[in-house]
């Protein structure tokens, strides 16, 4: 075996505001390194909760943040598409518009309504909206409610599946048996499913996983009923990608300054084959050990890196890569992310998910 070693202001109706964001964009970039590379075969989703300062961190994104990515988008000539359409069409192997984004936003959180959409509105831009439905039916106030829901239909918005209860879909009960799982989280999805279309009159049959979580039943399940199901592990989505394992960029804060955007927005599908193990649930192995095959580029060029431990170790045999942590997680989830330059300032990009069930939130 060859061991591999590389290197790898409130916004809200102010237009004068918006104005001066727009010229400073164009300002950076034009003085930036701009790409003008287009694929008409690749998507990729932007995943945000929170747009708010006084919300959580880890799943805020500020409104002027949340701003400046609109203007980029419409000033680098991206377009934003609607979800569900662009992913029926990348499913039937079609091809959509250059340089496709989606807009997704989980939870129904009420900042979406108040901070994020008089932001999205001069834009024209569609979104998607996952939500819990029962956090509307019991009045969080939180949440958005039905009515204001209703108002971002008419303004371009469409809802899709995020469970009823936002739970942890993976876990059993203690005495619970796999066929009663599989029954109890069937019912769960399809009430979700029901309720928001008979408020809102939109059935996507997309589901978001709470947390992200997922594992081999789940998709499995997942795709029996007949829904795409989605994720938070990075990463571009094509026409080869898994359809109940979608991949969407998170922006918060932390992760979603412009230098990143941008980044994220340069990645094309690794899309890797022959992945051992199939599974992501870890239990004894901590840091779990990855195999795959990639298909889009060089074993010799991959790069990985773990969740706060930065590049791990890679290495190649003939066309397998094998990955590895540094040292053992504390993590519920983390995630090992492989790229590979690609070529006119591109880079494929893969990400991993893993998840350990004995810790908890």
């Amino acid at each position: 075996m060859k061991k591999k070693t590389n290197r790898s202001f409130a916004l809200f109706g102010d237009n004068a505001g918006i104005r001066f964001l727009h010229m400073l964009s164009v300002a950076l970039i034009i003085l930036g390194n701009s790409d003008s590379r287009a694929d008409s075969d690749v998507l990729h989703i932007l995943q945000y909760h929170h747009i708010d300062t006084q919300t959580p961190r880890s799943t805020s994104t500020s409104p002027l943040l949340f701003e400046k990515h609109l203007i980029y988008l419409e000033t680098e000539g991206y377009t934003v598409v609607r979800l569900s359409e662009a992913i029926n069409t990348l499913r039937q192997g079609g091809t959509l518009p250059d340089k496709a984004v989606a807009l997704t936003f989980d939870d129904g959180f009420l900042s979406v309504y108040k901070n994020a959409f008089p932001i999205i509105k001069p834009h024209g831009f569609p979104f998607t909206v996952f939500i819990n439905p029962d956090a509307l039916d019991i009045g969080s106030t939180e949440h958005m409610t039905w009515q204001q829901a209703k108002e971002l239909v008419s303004g371009g918005a469409e809802f899709g599946n995020h469970s009823i209860g936002h739970i942890h879909m993976i876990e059993k009960g203690a005495d619970e048996s796999a066929e009663a799982w599989k029954r109890r989280i069937s019912d769960n999805i399809q009430k979700a499913e029901n309720r928001i279309q008979e408020q809102l009159g939109q059935s996507l049959k997309m589901l978001a996983y709470p947390y992200g979580e997922f594992d081999l039943e789940l998709v499995q399940l997942v795709r029996t009923l007949g829904f795409v199901g989605l994720g938070q592990q990075s990463g571009p989505v094509g026409t080869e990608s898994d359809w109940q394992t979608v991949p969407r960029f998170p922006l918060p804060n932390d992760y979603g300054d412009m230098a990143s955007l941008r980044e994220k927005l340069k990645t094309l599908p690794l899309y890797p084959k022959e992945i051992n193990p199939e599974s992501i649930i870890i239990h004894e192995q901590n840091p779990p050990v990855l195999e795959f095959r990639p298909t889009k580029a060089s074993p010799g060029s991959i790069s990985c890196y773990g969740s706060g431990q930065g590049k791990i170790e890679t290495t190649v045999d003939g066309n397998r890569v094998t990955v590895s942590g540094n040292a053992a997680f504390q993590s519920r989830r983390f995630r090992y992310n492989c790229t590979a330059p690609a070529g006119s300032g591109h880079f494929y990009w893969h990400s991993f998910p893993w998840i350990n069930p004995e810790i908890s939130d």
